[in-house]
């Protein structure tokens, strides 16, 4: 299974995106970051399978989740999608799959990079990575370095487009001027963007400083990770991790809630098919979260409506401001560091495996060898 040879990629168009950060397969996914529990295959395939069949194009992944095991999970699923529902033909014309690099502490070389690029292409089963975001903007080198290393990634053919992850204004535009200098364009930023967090002005400055620079925005978190939705009760609230972060208040919730049911009745549809058309009327590409085939349906139903402007504008007006922006650079620091951590856990549980199954083959091979008669 291979890429497109093509040295850019076309976003326009694009209505939605699937994310895939609970696509995971280690005990840490199943005991830690998948409150639910892991996957299994069929579910996987099913919710691929639903997404193909409803227009969903773009699948967006990162080495970072499951310590690349939903890369993994992406490569084979598509390959038995290919096998079982294709006949065998190819199934890459337009599909788009996004991958993220994770600057850890300890990576800050060129050669590290080219390794986590490699390793991605090798776990997704590609020749070249469609869309190759940086992930989160703490690193421990200026951005410029890493935006500088994508581009050289893109002329040695590893790597067709570029894209930068939870960046503000000002470093979508360094990151923008050094793909400039290489002849090469910045074509997507990835960030949260719901009715959460509109009223924050450096959300709004970055939206207009990607839209004036033509850089697409894949909208994480569409649904403000149920915030926005039908299911919400006052239980649900508390346990919500986003609730955690920002320290939202139920009450403040209620106004805006209110005219998201009031559209619901209009247009006879859910909650979350409101939140995810609004991410659509600020002209970025709302990015679900997939763990059923039902949410994948209730994501897709929202493209048979459009709010108006003025509906659009009815929910600015009552949208929070509670941007990730605005956290102390402590904080965010302080996430770099975890996320670091947590992915030497993963590359210590995937090791411990390994090392089980060479044991474990070993001993067969040894019965085996010890069973055959003189």
């Amino acid at each position: 299974m291979s890429s497109s040879s093509s040295s850019s990629i076309n976003l326009r168009g694009i209505n939605l995106g699937a994310g895939l950060m609970q696509w995971g397969t280690t005990h840490i996914d199943n005991s830690v970051v998948n409150p639910k529990g892991n996957l299994s295959d069929d579910t996987v395939r099913d919710i691929w399978k639903t997404c193909r069949q409803n227009g969903v194009l773009f699948f967006d992944t990162a080495e970072g989740y499951g310590g690349g095991t939903s890369e993994v999970r992406i490569r084979q699923v598509r390959e038995w999608y290919q096998d079982k529902c294709l006949d065998g033909q190819a199934d890459e014309k337009d599909v788009i799959v996004a991958t993220k690099y994770l600057p850890t502490l300890w990576r800050w070389t060129k050669w590290s990079f080219y390794g986590a690029v490699r390793g991605s292409m090798q776990r997704l089963g590609v020749d070249k990575i469609d869309l190759y975001f940086i992930h989160t903007p703490i690193h421990p080198l200026p951005i410029e370095c890493f935006v500088q290393w994508a581009c050289d990634a893109v002329h040695d053919g590893l790597v067709q487009a570029i894209g930068i992850s939870n960046c503000d204004a000002s470093l979508v535009r360094r990151a923008e001027a050094v793909a400039q200098r290489n002849g090469l364009h910045i074509a997507c930023n990835q960030i949260m963007l719901n009715l959460l967090v509109w009223q924050s002005q450096q959300h709004q400055e970055t939206v207009r400083t990607c839209q004036e620079l033509g850089i697409t925005i894949a909208a994480y978190s569409p649904i403000g990770q149920g915030l926005l939705t039908d299911s919400l009760t006052p239980e649900k609230f508390q346990s919500i991790r986003a609730v955690k972060m920002t320290g939202v208040k139920y009450d403040e919730l209620m106004p805006l809630r209110s005219q998201i049911q009031s559209l619901c009745e209009k247009y006879h549809c859910s909650m979350a098919q409101v939140a995810i058309n609004w991410v659509r009327g600020h002209g970025a590409i709302p990015l679900i979260g997939c763990r059923s085939v039902e949410q994948v349906l209730d994501a897709t139903n929202s493209q048979s409506f459009q709010l108006t402007n003025d509906e659009v504008a009815s929910l600015d007006g009552l949208s929070l401001g509670l941007s990730l922006f605005n956290r102390p650079l402590y904080r965010r620091s302080l996430f770099v560091v975890f996320i670091s951590i947590l992915q030497l856990a993963y590359s210590t549980e995937q090791w411990i495996v390994r090392i089980a199954s060479f044991w474990k083959r070993a001993f067969s091979f040894r019965n085996k060898v010890a069973s055959v008669p003189n």
